[in-house]
């Protein structure tokens, strides 16, 4: 029944000097104005889940009903509104998600049954509360379930607490359930329409900003919502435009600010009843996005807890990139090695590999690589993403006696790639048996593990030795700016390519190929013939 837990960044709820407006969704740690209690009593099996939220990729709050005893049998998990939130005494909406899932992975004895229960208190302290709604559950649910509960007008003016309880009337020893709760939002209904708030991070006209910088600002009195304009001109939403429910906005490693971009931000408050005007624009130009035009970086839920890469072989080419690491640590969740170049020829239909990664005994780890294979700046497109899926994951239990797990395969090179640079992306994480988030898509951040960047160079097979060249030659070799061909008879075009197999020139058939325009270095000069044929040289120019 053991879970990996990890830590993750805070996400803020609305509210300072405002009514009650709450949401929260857990993906951070649990914010002071919560509190959790009850339930099985290892710290372990009570707080932030990942991948546990309704979108099963998420955060959720969790807790583990387990054993015989009363106490272990129920868990709180408890709102208390600040001294500075001003209840206005209007309504309050209640919503949030909760989800059932067996606790055993060997399988449970009869069905998991037990009861969610919404209360609330208009006391600080104490333990009196007024029940609104009981849910009973039967079973695991397959997916989250949707709870609404209201408190009337007039009930709530001064100090309130609400109160989610979770029973389980099956746990036992051989029994248990885990309870989920998530996205719970609290909302009193507002009497005006919001003023302005404005940007306060970055700074107005804060220059060199990170790509994936969080954005925050301050809370007004009655906005429910803040809409989102960012743009790269005044007043323009072209790179987002969207509302949301908390006073801040990080982006994602897929939707990362432009890199060296000004960019102009606007908030606006709003409720249901209008919003806010005039509300002023700020600046701030980013920084440079060494990923770019790749989705990147990707940052780690777990940044203490990191298991680094520490080689990569690809095609018979290694890569150290960690060589000092021996434990799981404080390391770059996501490290460029474009410059690393692993050359494969075009006639190569499947390629081996091996990546070694830091990892701690017990616990099962896994590897996913993606390459852009058709050159568009994205791993989306079909062929281009490798053991990503729990059917087909690259997954190991086995970790040796200096703390490395070992992973080896082969990758199959899709149909019809054209020779030229590549971008790949290999992503080591900790793994259970279902594929792990962080593995399953080139963009998701990691948790317990790291990706690193490569280029692969995907060029031209040219079998030199097993030309036939008896009948003509080319001179002299070396060559200062001109090269010579014996004998052009039956000779349709020429072409030179560079040792990547990139063409570099063009020419018609000639007894005297001017080549001045090419730089020092190891070329290849291809003949094309009348018949079909090619006859490929060695040439090298001075």
């Amino acid at each position: 029944m053991n879970k990996f837990l990890l830590s993750c960044f805070i996400a803020f709820g609305i509210g300072a000097n405002a009514q009650i407006t709450v949401n929260e969704n857990f993906e951070g740690t649990l914010p002071s104005t919560w509190a959790g209690s009850g339930g099985y009593t290892p710290a372990s099996y009570s707080g932030i889940y990942t991948n546990a939220g309704c979108t099963g990729t998420d955060n959720a709050y969790g807790v583990l009903l387990f054993t015989t005893t009363a106490a272990s049998k129920t868990a709180t998990l408890t709102y208390t509104k600040p001294a500075a939130i001003t209840a206005n005494g209007k309504q309050i909406d209640i919503k949030f998600d909760y989800q059932i899932d067996d606790a055993l992975t060997n399988g449970s004895t009869g069905a998991l049954t037990g009861n969610i229960i919404i209360s609330y208190s208009t006391a600080a302290t104490g333990t009196t509360f007024t029940t609104l709604s009981t849910i009973p559950y039967n079973g695991a649910t397959a997916s989250c379930q949707n709870i609404t509960a209201t408190i009337p007008d007039g009930l709530i003016t001064g100090d309130f607490r609400l109160r989610i309880t979770t029973t389980s009337t099956s746990a036992n020893n051989s029994n248990g359930n885990y309870v989920f709760l998530d996205n719970v939002s609290i909302i009193q209904q507002v009497t005006a329409v919001p003023s302005c708030t404005t940007l306060s991070s970055p700074a107005n006209a804060a220059t060199n900003v990170p790509v994936r910088s969080t954005l925050s600002w301050p809370n007004v009195a009655n906005a429910q919502a803040y809409i989102l304009k960012i743009g790269t001109a005044a007043g323009a939403s072209d790179v987002l435009s969207t509302t949301l429910t908390t006073n801040s906005y990080t982006p994602t490693a897929a939707t990362a600010f432009p890199q060296n971009t000004l960019l102009y931000v606007s908030v606006t408050p709003t409720n249901s009843l209008g919003s806010a005007t005039g509300c002023t624009e700020t600046t701030f130009t980013t920084g440079a996005n060494t990923f770019s035009p790749y989705c990147g970086p990707l940052v780690s839920t777990a940044p203490t807890q990191t298991a680094p890469i520490k080689s990569v072989t690809f095609n018979g080419i290694t890569n150290t990139s960690d060589n000092a690491a021996t434990t799981i640590g404080t390391f770059s969740p996501h490290e460029s090695f474009v410059n690393t170049v692993f050359a494969v020829n075009n006639n190569v239909t499947t390629i081996p590999f091996t990546i070694e990664g830091i990892a701690l005994a017990n616990n099962g780890w896994a590897s996913t690589i993606y390459i852009d294979w058709n050159n568009d700046g994205d791993f989306d497109d079909a062929g281009e993403s490798y053991f990503n899926t729990t059917e087909t994951m690259n997954r190991t239990t086995t970790v040796s006696s200096s703390n490395i797990a070992t992973f080896t395969g082969n990758i199959t090179v899709p149909s019809g790639v054209s020779v030229g640079q590549k971008r790949m992306r290999i992503k080591y994480n900790f793994c259970g048996t279902v594929i792990h988030n962080a593995l399953s898509t080139p963009c998701s951040d990691v948790g317990n593990g790291q990706a690193e960047d490569y280029t692969i160079d995907y060029r031209q097979y040219l079998a030199v030795n097993d030309i036939n060249k008896a009948s003509i030659s080319v001179y002299p070799n070396p060559f200062t700016d001109v090269l010579n061909i014996s004998d052009v008879k039956g000779v349709k075009s020429v072409s030179v390519n560079d040792i990547s197999g990139r063409e570099v020139k063009s020419l018609a058939p000639a007894a005297e190929l001017n080549l001045s325009s090419l730089k020092t270095g190891l070329y290849i000069v291809n003949l094309k013939m009348e018949d079909g044929s090619v006859k490929t040289f060695k040439a090298i120019k001075k």
